[in-house]
């Protein structure tokens, strides 16, 4: 068995890294196929939105429903099968003749695949670091914006020589690589038997801050879809090209990939304080929201729009994956991960459809960008909301001197806000026991 403490444990983090390459490098070209499918099969965006939608929606939610592969065999095996699977739907949406064969084959079978390979690898990676951790899973989650730096590029020569069947015969050879990936990811062994927590405990449904962050969840990921899913397509109907349009996608993946290190570099707690809470999120989610038509009036414009999306997106999910831990805990976070996720899930379902209900009415797409626009702001404002709750929590408890608040003071960077009704009636905390590992499924949106 290989030891925690070897060196083995950065080549697990380099076979994460490129796992989250390949699955959500592919995963956010759904723009990209978008355009392609729509154009092939002759269809509407509504129509065409179900492949990306439903490849989302399936990804997002078998991290849940088969966590149990997980838990019995271990993230090698978990990754091994994603892999296999993913190879599978890819192959077979060649031999696709309708649209709805690309329903089952690209967003089903190949969304099942990458829902078990994704979460796993995060899962091997924690259970390999003690300390560093932060440095590893932020090393990991880099390669999304690797991903998304390249598949689209990738992805767009391989269209001008292979066509598009052939493409998806090679991003399914590309898929294979997660066994790969997958056999290196030696299993540990324990002093004591490790734990994976629940993921759908109704405990954090007791507090209304936790559906505070579902709704988060839910409003981010109807967002960042539609942009996903309709940025070529928005940028070719103001003019620019096919490979200009798709260059874009890339460059959201730039600025997000320079986000992501830029604060993982400046420390775990880098986008916790106030002011940078308060900005990022409102002032960008304001920019995104308002000027986007004013931007996509010429080329440059669009590639600012992107940089600045781009950004947004890579402080966002550092900043809920943080915020999360220190509002509500790990181990609220661990037991209601189940719920955060079906909202991701929930929200990518319908982000595409719905907006291709809205181009079919209004047939302009700067009204789908104000849509996708409001649910980021929206989005923001929640999380600023609780965040600031937090803060105000904090001020109380530095004017009240008596006994309950001085446990309150010591125990402030320890205990999460929702707990502290917990600690103000009877003046005690209480954690979970040691020996348990939790798997973040919101570090990889």
């Amino acid at each position: 068995m290989a030891r925690r403490d070897s060196a083995w444990r950065w080549v697990v983090v380099g076979a994460a890294f490129l796992t989250q390459f390949i699955v959500c490098g592919i995963t956010y070209s759904l723009g990209v196929f978008h355009v392609v499918f729509k154009d092939i099969f002759y269809e509407s965006h509504f129509d065409t939105s179900w492949i990306g939608s439903i490849l989302l929606y399936v990804t997002a939610l078998s991290c849940i429903m088969f966590r149990f592969i997980t838990s019995y065999w271990g993230s090698r095996i978990s990754v091994i099968l994603g892999g296999l699977l993913a190879s599978a739907g890819l192959g077979l949406c060649m031999l696709a003749q309708e649209l709805f064969h690309l329903y089952l084959c690209f967003g089903l079978l190949t969304g099942l695949g990458f829902g078990l390979a994704c979460s796993p690898s995060i899962v091997a990676v924690e259970q390999y670091f003690i300390h560093g951790r932060f440095q590893a899973l932020s090393i990991v989650v880099a390669g999304i914006g690797a991903g998304i730096i390249t598949f689209p590029v990738l992805i767009r020569h391989l269209l001008v020589h292979f066509a598009w069947r052939g493409t998806m015969l090679i991003l399914s050879g590309i898929a294979l690589n997660l066994c790969v990936c997958g056999m290196v990811m030696t299993p540990l062994k324990f002093d004591k038997e490790i734990k994976l927590m629940p993921l759908l405990s109704c405990t954090a449904l007791r507090h209304p801050l936790f559906h505070g962050m579902c709704f988060a969840n839910l409003f981010w990921s109807f967002g960042s879809t539609v942009i996903y899913m309709y940025l070529p397509s928005y940028a070719m109907a103001q003019g620019s090209s096919f490979e200009a349009a798709i260059f874009l996608v890339s460059c959201i993946g730039m600025s997000s990939f320079a986000s992501r290190m830029i604060f993982a570099f400046m420390g775990p707690n880098s986008t916790l304080d106030e002011v940078t809470s308060a900005l990022c999120p409102i002032g960008l989610g304001i920019v995104v929201t308002g000027i986007s038509p004013l931007l996509f009036e010429d080329y440059t414009g669009q590639i600012g729009y992107t940089l600045l999306f781009g950004f947004y997106s890579g402080f966002w999910t550092t900043f809920l994956s943080q915020a999360s831990r220190e509002l509500l805990g790990p181990e609220y976070i661990a037991v209601g991960n189940g719920y955060l996720s079906f909202m991701i899930a929930l929200g990518a379902l319908l982000g595409g459809p719905l907006t291709g209900l809205l181009l079919q009415h209004e047939n302009d797409f700067k009204y789908a960008f104000y849509l996708a626009g409001a649910c980021l702001l929206w989005s923001s404002v929640v999380m600023v909301l609780f965040k600031l709750k937090r803060c105000t929590a904090r001020l109380d408890a530095a004017f009240y001197p008596d006994d309950t608040n001085d446990t309150m003071k010591n125990t402030e960077h320890k205990v999460p806000l929702i707990l502290d009704e917990m600690v103000t009636k009877d003046g005690k905390t209480y954690f979970l026991e040691k020996g348990i590992v939790v798997d973040n499924v919101i570090t990889c949106v």
